[in-house]
């Protein structure tokens, strides 16, 4: 199927949702009525609210840090190690991070 399309069906049913609650002035009665939950609801207008429609899109998940990243100094100075002594990631030992 196209992406498109599968993203238009993914956007719609919540769509309906936000569109029945607005009309009905009521949140809990819409979301009863399609068996959604409350807290899906009001992420789904959040992200509507902040995006507009685009915002409803499924998106993939993106790691916002990492636990075993390095430090910003310990990188600067492997890269100081890279640029002034040629040295190589075999060569640069770095003492464990505690």
């Amino acid at each position: 199927m196209i992406k498109k399309v599968k993203e238009e069906l993914a956007i719609r049913p919540k769509m309906v949702v936000l569109e029945c609650a607005r009309e009905l002035g009521n949140v809990k009665k819409a979301c009863r009525e399609f068996e959604v939950p409350r807290s899906s609801f009001y992420k789904w207008k959040k992200a509507f609210d902040a995006e507009g429609r685009t915002g409803l899109a499924r998106k993939k998940p993106i790691a916002q840090s990492h636990p075993r990243q390095l430090s910003a100094d310990i990188v600067e100075k492997i890269l100081q190690l890279r640029k002034t002594c040629h040295l190589g990631p075999q060569r640069i030992d770095l003492p464990p991070e505690n």
